[in-house]
């Protein structure tokens, strides 16, 4: 009886601690996060910006072609004409040539400057537990199509589909973030960042490759951004933590 009354506690124990960590799973604070609205000199909620947009093309692109600049602009999807009175939208305007065709690309690239003046990769750190990725992209019924890629904690890329290009007009591309991608871990702090390292515009063989433009708008993610509290739970946070220490006093022996 002793061992079966046992066994009976064992089985209770863990199914609750089961029941905990679903519980834990299934608090959510889903957001929208404006990850660039190609407007002005803010993003992620009225952050400074700490990067730019850099285009590149592959081998057969014809350098002097390539542009790239911010046009005053929006998707009315987004904006109706009284919304939009008084407000300066821009929209990040792309247009280059390939001298042949075949599977070309264009590398548009989150950057910097190092301390040298050098233009450095800048890979944008995204908020929370991201489920989704969507830009709002305008088309002109090319046989192309775009790819983001992601860049996970552990160091692993991993590109994704956003859509193709062969409409007309304004389009939302969405893609979702497979469950396969990390961005937690049972250590604390729990959350693993995922970063956007560029957005790639690839075209098809069949397609002709001579001025071409491409614009872009409202960069954006849908995220989790639910945080488990817990008694300690500012020693979690790394950017606490590291004052925590600064101002923390030797032991000495």
């Amino acid at each position: 009886m002793k061992k079966q009354g046992f066994l009976i506690f064992l089985f209770i124990c863990f199914w609750a601690s089961i029941g905990l960590t679903w519980a834990d799973e299934i608090n959510q604070n889903i957001e929208t996060v404006i990850v660039d609205d190609f407007d002005s000199a803010t993003t992620l909620k009225g952050a400074n910006r700490q990067w730019f947009w850099y285009v590149r093309g592959s081998k057969f692109v014809i350098e002097d072609s390539v542009e790239w600049k911010l046009i005053k602009g929006y998707p009315d999807t987004l904006y109706s004409k009284k919304q939009a009175e008084g407000k300066d939208l821009h929209i990040l305007g792309i247009k280059a040539s390939f001298d042949r065709k075949g599977y070309n690309y264009l590398e548009v690239i989150p950057v910097t400057k190092d301390k040298n003046g050098k233009i450095v990769a800048r890979p944008i750190e995204l908020p929370g537990m991201v489920k989704s990725i969507d830009l709002w992209v305008w088309g002109a019924n090319f046989n192309y199509y775009i790819e983001v890629f992601l860049l996970d904690s552990r160091g692993m890329n991993h590109r994704l589909f956003l859509g193709d290009l062969n409409f007309e007009g304004w389009k939302n591309l969405t893609v979702n973030i497979p469950s396969y991608i990390p961005q937690s871990r049972r250590y604390i702090p729990k959350r693993e960042a995922l970063y956007l390292t560029k957005i790639v515009i690839w075209t098809r063989p069949n397609e002709r490759v001579n001025d071409f433009y491409v614009y872009f708008d409202n960069l954006k993610v849908n995220t989790d951004t639910f945080i488990s509290k817990f008694d300690g739970d500012e020693l979690a946070d790394l950017e606490e933590l590291q004052k925590l220490w600064n101002e923390g006093k030797a032991i000495q022996p």
